[in-house]
C-alpha cells in the first residue's frame, strides 16, 4: 500500500522548524503503515533549509537509511528544492 502526502495543501512556501517537526511525525506515521510513502511537491515553490533538516534531515535519522531509501520517493521537485532536500540529507 502507498501514500502520497500533498505538500501544496500545506502551503507554496514551506519554512519553519516547527511546521518541519509536525510534518515529519506525520510522515515516520505513514511509512510505519505504508509500503511506500510518496512526497509530492508539485505546485510548491520553496522550503527553506530550516524546514528541510527538521523534517527530512531528523527523519532519516529516526528510521534506518535503508526504510529510507525503500519506503520514501521525492516527486514533483523543482531544482531548489532538490537541492535543499540533498542538503539536509
Amino acid at each position: 500500500m502507498s501514500q502520497t502526502i500533498q505538500f501544496k495543501k500545506i502551503g507554496t512556501s514551506l519554512g519553519t522548524r516547527d511546521l518541519g517537526a509536525r510534518i515529519r511525525v506525520s510522515i515516520q506515521e505513514e511509512v510505519e503503515k505504508n509500503d511506500k510513502v510518496f512526497l509530492d511537491f508539485q505546485d510548491v515553490d520553496v522550503i527553506t533549509n530550516s524546514f528541510a533538516n527538521e523534517c527530512f534531515g531528523k527523519l532519516r535519522e529516526a528510521i534506518s537509511t535503508e526504510t529510507f531509501r525503500q519506503k520514501i520517493a521525492f516527486i514533483n521537485t523543482n531544482d531548489f528544492i532538490q537541492r535543499v532536500i540533498i542538503s539536509a540529507l
